[in-house]
């Protein structure tokens, strides 16, 4: 008998379980019974949502800031039991694992990649500076990012991580004024 085909929306919402699994309780401490309990969590849908209600009117520097406060808050509602999946993964992968390494490459690669074109486009908007490229500011954004998440999940202090944050982003990255 063949297998019964799981709609789209199952399978996303499959995926978004084992992040949060795999990032609460890294490689070896998730099991499927976890992956199954968590399935109710679709923060995905939260995301989505919250961007179609909220984005539209935002410009791209407006946006990363959201995206951040946003994201903050995510981890603030899970108790700081959640970090990035990249970094937890990267801690609990063995070093000699190269297939693992370049799939978490490439999985940084793509977020660099989407800070990178918010941040271009904010240049062209004028609402950052011009002076440093777009994927240097990028790199910085997710070292400090994770940076963050780590001194948060320890700190358990939402409000000193989204100050760290917007010190970079508001401070760092808006353009210096002229004499």
């Amino acid at each position: 008998m063949a297998r019964p085909r799981r709609s789209e929306s199952t399978r996303e919402a499959l995926i978004e379980a084992g992040i949060i699994q795999l990032s609460a309780n890294g490689y070896h401490g998730t099991g499927i019974k976890q992956l199954i309990k968590a399935y109710s969590l679709d923060l995905v849908r939260q995301i989505q949502l919250f961007f179609a209600q909220e984005g539209a009117q935002l410009n791209a520097f407006e946006k990363l800031k959201s995206i951040t406060v946003f994201s903050l808050l995510k981890y603030e509602k899970l108790a700081f039991k959640h970090s990035c999946l990249i970094a937890t993964l990267s801690a609990d992968i063995d070093e000699d694992n190269v297939q693992c390494q370049a799939a978490l490459n490439k999985s940084v690669t793509e977020c660099l990649a989407l800070f990178t074109r918010l941040l271009e486009t904010a240049q062209v908007e004028g609402t950052i500076r011009k002076d440093i490229k777009a994927d240097q500011m990028a790199q910085l954004y997710w070292s400090t990012w994770q940076g963050v998440l780590l001194r948060m999940r320890v700190s358990k202090n939402r409000q000193e991580a989204q100050e760290s944050m917007f010190l970079l982003l508001e401070t760092l990255f808006i353009a210096p004024k002229g004499p």
